[in-house]
């Protein structure tokens, strides 16, 4: 939730990384509210097929994208002295989008808060803003194929040494201030058992960085990372779906936890953590949201690829029509904060009388609402031009420390 900051030639904003983060935040909106498992749980929604796992997996890497552009953009980083002060920058901001995340989490909103995780990447970020297009990429594809190895590895090696884990050593919540208290747990939640592993979504930010080194203007940038992500998550998903519907594996697996078939496939599609699939060597092909494998590492970058590409050949031409969608993604944590704050008093927690209203809504009625609200609030924000509060918090506290 970093996003560019200073409208230079080379750093200027692109609206189809704005119109992308946008998509990616009413994803989010869309999972946190609508239910991804139909009542009986035979069957994954639509909401739950299409949005489980992707927004977040598009977030990530155009939060790597802003941290390019905003550090020099395509070709190669600003000059050492630039970068000293990108630096301090971007250190604050992150700091405060864990500050916020830590704040944010006593809201009773039913959802896997991603904050604090995204300020920690930023700040892993911080060493590696010198490297242009090619080491980014190469990194990007080292930490595909090697985070997934270590993370099953250590998965299995922890539930044999360590007493109840993961139940006892997982938060199983968003990280608060409260957490601090225990620093180990909240260590091994927030690198290993929490919803979104530092020690796999380094992927993102890395391939999010290397696209943000390249021209993305040009159209041939935008077909050829739309191309790319296409044949990622097309070829990730086939290898998933065959596991799903032509192994042996969703047969064995359901006896084994006396599961049917069919709610066994529609938890593997929407993925809501009730079966442990890391315990399985199988578990590297199934492209499952959240799970951190080699297939759902490729498939949500692919997505998110595809997504960008799309977003970077029509936004500029549609700019005007997509104009709420651009100015929402230009202020996605305002957005994002706001939404936790209404489905916190939509949830049935204790409000003033004038946000009882609220709780009337159903989860149609309140997806409407909050899309309907961020499109809003995003057009206002393209047209006046300005910051959202949030973004001017973060943008103006980083442009002090570094003397901007």
């Amino acid at each position: 939730m970093i996003t560019a900051g200073t409208a230079s030639a080379r750093t200027r904003r692109i609206s189809g990384v704005d119109a992308a983060r946008g998509l990616a935040l009413l994803g989010m909106m869309t999972v946190h509210v609508l239910p991804t498992i139909s009542e009986p749980g035979h069957e994954a929604t639509w909401a739950g097929l299409l949005f489980t796992g992707r927004p977040s997996a598009l977030f990530a890497l155009l939060a790597g994208v802003g941290l390019a552009l905003l550090s020099g953009g395509a070709g190669r980083a600003h000059s050492k002295t630039q970068l000293s002060g990108d630096r301090k920058a971007i250190a604050v901001r992150a700091l405060i989008v864990v500050l916020i995340g830590l704040l944010i989490a006593y809201l009773d909103s039913g959802v896997a808060i991603i904050l604090v995780h995204y300020g920690l990447l930023f700040l892993l970020a911080i060493p590696f803003l010198r490297l242009g297009a090619v080491p980014l990429f190469a990194l990007a594809g080292f930490w595909v194929a090697a985070a997934p190895v270590a993370y099953w590895w250590l998965h299995n090696d922890l539930r044999s040494s360590l007493t109840q884990f993961p139940d006892t050593w997982r938060l199983w919540h968003s990280p608060s201030l409260t957490d601090l208290a225990d620093p180990g747990l909240l260590g091994m939640d927030l690198a290993l058992t929490g919803y979104y592993p530092l020690l796999i979504w380094p992927a993102y930010l890395f391939a999010g960085m290397a696209i943000g080194r390249l021209q993305l203007q040009r159209t041939g940038t935008a077909l050829k990372l739309a191309g790319t992500g296409l044949v990622l998550a097309l070829i990730s998903y086939g290898v998933h779906l065959w596991m799903l519907f032509q192994s042996e594996f969703i047969s064995e697996l359901a006896g084994r936890y006396g599961w049917s078939t069919a709610e066994l496939r529609a938890e593997l599609l929407a993925g809501t953590y009730q079966v442990p699939l890391v315990t399985e060597n199988a578990w590297f092909l199934l492209a499952t949201p959240h799970q951190g494998s080699t297939m759902d590492l490729i498939h949500t970058l692919g997505t998110s690829m595809l997504v960008l590409g799309v977003c970077l050949l029509i936004a500029e031409k549609l700019r005007w029509v997509l104009a709420p969608l651009i100015g929402a993604g230009a202020m996605p944590l305002t957005l994002y904060v706001a939404h936790l704050v209404v489905l916190h008093y939509w949830n049935g927690a204790q409000v003033p009388e004038f946000m009882t209203f609220l709780a009337q809504y159903s989860a149609t009625q309140m997806i409407t609402i909050l899309i309907l609200g961020a499109l809003a609030a995003g057009l206002l924000r393209f047209l006046l031009r300005r910051r959202g509060p949030l973004e001017a918090l973060t943008h103006a506290a980083g442009n002090a420390v570094a003397r901007r």
